[in-house]
């Protein structure tokens, strides 16, 4: 298919992700350093420790933190802000939860961004939905001039993470964590998460953010 067949929208995320390949070229020649992005799920087991899927996404960022670590500096972000469903809210943000787990798996704390970097590039308006997610990684990444950016994500969730990620000039190194049940539903991204990402719907961004914000 040549470009004279491709939609408008097609085209534009074709450019998009060429110069996300080129920043990362960029990144790769002239940075330092790996940051690893872990993909926080809510809700949280008894509201504030990573239930089994969170556990198994931290659990291969551990596994690849000790691998690349042995020849570069590794960092770890972990979003999320605190959030709520069905009513319920959990007792502590995502970020709190993934970052108290991996300093018991031995992470040494100064090596994790967590709250500290919601906070100074969100603000009040919080990490709630994958486009925060990536826009703080992205920033990070680019703000502290890494080499190498991973995602560490559930693999129903894999290609929007990977959209959003483009559309912030950023394609990270992929790798998914599998459990018997996933919170995500591959069809629900395919027919409504996806689309969303594709047309930068903003309205549908803040419907999602505002139903998993606390107060």
């Amino acid at each position: 298919m040549d470009n004279s067949q491709r939609s408008p929208l097609h085209l534009q995320w074709l450019d998009k992700y060429n110069q996300a390949l080129d920043n990362m070229q960029n990144h790769k020649e002239n940075g330092k350093g790996v940051l690893i992005e872990v993909a926080a799920q809510h809700p949280l087991k008894d509201g504030q420790f990573p239930a089994e899927e969170f556990s198994a996404r931290l659990d291969l960022g551990v596994k690849l933190y000790q691998e690349l670590s042995e020849q570069k500096e590794v960092k770890f972000y972990i979003p999320g802000s605190r959030h709520q469903e069905n009513g319920k809210a959990d007792l502590v943000s995502l970020s709190t939860a993934g970052k108290n787990y991996l300093i018991s798996k031995g992470i040494p704390a100064e090596n994790i961004y967590a709250d500290d970097a919601n906070d100074d590039i969100m603000g009040e308006k919080g990490v709630y939905n994958s486009t925060d997610e990536c826009f703080v990684s992205c920033s990070l990444f680019k703000k502290y001039g890494f080499a190498e950016l991973h995602l560490v994500c559930s693999p129903n969730q894999m290609m929007r993470k990977m959209l959003c990620y483009i559309s912030f000039g950023c394609f990270p190194h992929i790798h998914t964590a599998s459990v018997d049940k996933m919170y995500h539903n591959p069809i629900n991204e395919i027919f409504e998460c996806i689309p969303k990402v594709l047309e930068n719907n903003q309205a549908a961004q803040d419907v999602t953010r505002n139903a998993r914000r606390v107060g």
